[in-house]
This record gives C-alpha cells, structure tokens and sequence, in this order.
C-alpha cells in the first residue's frame, strides 16, 4: 500500500464547480486504488468546517484543515529575503505557503505520516518543492490551468497583468524543472510544460468527468435547445465566451436560423446589464443543482473557447453526455473535427454547425463518436489507470 500525502490549496467542498470536483474524485481514485492518502487543506472563513469534516469522514479520507493566511502583507515582510531571491514569491498565492503554521502542519504530517509520495495539487504550492525536497520524497505536481497565461487572459491581457504574471511564470518554470512529475491538464498544456524544461510530464484529464457519462438518443425537434455552460460570469473567460455568443452569433443564428435555435445560459453571476438582451431565444437559467438532469433535455452543447486555461469542463462534459459540440479547441485531445465534435472559428461557423445539427442523424452520430472518444479518454478506467502508472513510475 501506497502512502499518499495529499496538499491541496482551499478544501474542494461543497462541489459546486469543476475544481472541487476534479479535486474530490482524484481523493477517492487514489483510494480506490489501494493507496492510503492523508490531505492537507486551506479553508476560507466562509467555508462550512462542519460540513466539510463531515463529508470526508463519510469518504473515509483523512483531513487537516490549515486556515488560509489573513495578514499576507505581514508574511510578505517576513519573508523578504526570500523574495529578494526569488520574485516568483511576489505571487501572493504562492507566498501563503511560506506561512510558517502550514509549513509546520506539512513537515509533521511527513514525520508521522512517513509518505512514499507527496502529491500537491496546483502549481502555487511550487515553494515547498524546494523546502520539502531534503525529506527524499518524490514531489508530483498536478496542474490546473497555465498560472501566468490565465492571469493575462482574466484581466484582458492589459500591461498590469502582465506585469502580474510574471512571478506566476517563475513559479511555473520551477514546477517544470524541480518537480519529479509535473501533471498537465491537456496535451497542449503538457507541451508548454516541456517548452520550460520539463523532462518528466504526463497528461491527467479532469477526473470528475468519469461521473458524467450518460447515452443520449436525439429525435427530431422544431427547435433545438443549445446549451452555453458557464460555472459563473465574474471570470472573464466565460464572460469574453458569452459576449461573443450575444454580439457575434446570436445575431448570425436570427438572420439565417429563425426560430430554429433556443440558446440556454447557465452560470451565477449574470449582469443586470444583460438582462434585457435576454428573449425567448436566449434564456438565463442560472445556476443547475442537477447539471446532469438538465443536460439530458439538451440538444447540443455551443462554447466558444476565446480566452482562458484551465480545466474547461464546459468543453468535454457535454461529450461525455452524448451532446454535439460546437467549439473552438479541444486543448489538444484528439476529438476529430466533422466527427466527433465541430470546430469553428467565425459566428458563420457556428450557425453552419448549428444547421447540420437540426437533422437527428447528425445529432446522433457526432454525439454517439464523441462518446466513444470521450470514454477511451476520461473514462474512470483511464483516469486511475494514469494514476496508477504515475505513482508507480515516481516511485522507481
């Protein structure tokens, strides 16, 4: 048996979006496979402690919680030196876990513990890499989203957040080199890692997406019911992605699709501001308890991939639930365009796809490839399967 221990930055529960629940089934995976974990969490003041004990207690997985750090300007000046040394500390995301009450917390989990493998969740935590690296443990990093390219795409790519970014692309260089294993979350993410000296990288695909499967027959219907998926507006990537949706598509799809199409929004945070675009042809459901249960009474799934990194969930759960998509990129997995899902690039695109998609046959077929594809990739077999060959190979 294999003694994991898990550090993972704020504790993924409640699981109301796509990182607490890649988080969580990753957790009960690596049970599932025999290995004995520890996890070492953040919790935000907001976050229901009780709660959160309680659901990983019915889990069986053994948690500590360390509370986020309040006064970072404090810990800031405390570690100064360090700073001065290495400015990829500027990134206050990585900085907290310098905080010497974590890195206590860690140093006597390892002692009690005695972990064969220390799994860290996030390229912030890419500090203890070096701090942890005396023990003789292997290190493996699990990558979320491109820090620094994230962080230019959030804030429209301005001057300012370049400037940002650029501790973020240190943190990542060091993760790249220093860590025995860095995890990517897509192909094209894993070439970006080897492009910053990366020599041991491998592809982890979201793991909460082996929940998601479900098989899907499309009949004929007048009007097609497309959904836009989005986790909440605040983050500019799903903002840029619905504004290209209204201003761009929206218009293309009235002129030459007439009451063909019924667009259907999903999300928190929705503007007041956009409110009055809204129209029987554009609807605001808001946030989904049961994504899953919606998902069935849709038709096809449209997400426009114009900025952002990350895990894009949005972009490979319809797959697994047999909905056609309309999208720009597949982060470099290989969903064949015509077949198993249809690219496009330009609004014109998007309702040529759209048109294709009103005969069930079309529906059917590209939704049943996808399936396939999307099993061979995400399926949980393939997921512990990686998981298996990952802590084995670290371990050697």
């Amino acid at each position: 048996m294999t003694r994991i221990l898990l550090l993972t930055p704020w504790v993924p529960w409640p699981l109301t979006g796509a990182c607490q629940q890649d988080r969580f089934s990753g957790m009960k995976q690596m049970q599932a496979l025999g290995n004995d974990i520890r996890v070492i969490a953040r919790i935000h003041d907001f976050q229901n402690k009780h709660d959160i004990e309680a659901a990983f207690r019915k889990e069986s997985i053994p948690l500590i919680l360390v509370p986020h750090t309040k006064n970072k300007w404090k810990l800031l000046l405390k570690n100064l030196p360090a700073i001065i040394r290495n400015p990829g500390l500027l990134d206050g995301a990585a900085l907290e876990y310098l905080d010497q009450h974590y890195l206590q917390t860690v140093k006597k989990a390892i002692t009690e513990f005695r972990p064969d493998v220390i799994w860290m969740e996030y390229c912030t935590h890419w500090p203890l890499l070096r701090i942890l690296k005396p023990f003789g443990i292997p290190m493996i990093v699990k990558s979320s989203l491109n820090e620094p390219r994230n962080c230019i795409d959030e804030h429209g790519g301005s001057l300012v957040a370049r400037i940002k970014a650029l501790p973020k692309y240190i943190g990542e260089r060091t993760v790249a080199a220093e860590s025995d294993l860095v995890l990517a979350i897509t192909p094209d993410e894993e070439k970006w890692y080897r492009s910053l000296g990366g020599k041991n990288v491998a592809v982890l695909p979201l793991r909460g997406l082996s929940k998601c499967f479900a098989r899907k027959i499309h009949t004929p219907k007048d009007v097609l019911d497309v959904v836009f998926l989005s986790s909440n507006y605040n983050m500019g990537h799903n903002r840029d992605a619905f504004l290209f949706l209204l201003k761009n598509i929206l218009p293309e799809v009235r002129l030459k699709l007439p009451g063909k199409i019924r667009f259907h929004l999903t999300g928190s945070k929705f503007r007041e501001q956009w409110k009055p675009f809204l129209a029987d042809d554009l609807r605001y459901t808001g946030f989904i308890p049961d994504l899953g249960a919606f998902l069935a009474t849709m038709d096809a799934a449209l997400c426009p991939w114009i900025t952002g990194q990350g895990m894009q969930q949005k972009v490979f759960e319809p797959l697994c639930r047999s909905l056609p998509l309309l999208t720009t990129k597949t982060g470099g997995y290989p969903f064949i365009d015509g077949k198993e899902v249809l690219l496009c690039k330009t609004p014109q695109d998007y309702v040529e796809g759209l048109r294709k998609l009103l005969d069930p046959a079309v529906r059917n077929a590209i939704a049943e490839s996808a399936y396939d594809k999307a099993h061979l990739l995400f399926s949980e077999e393939a997921v512990k399967g990686i998981v298996k060959r990952t802590i084995e190979g670290v371990m050697k």
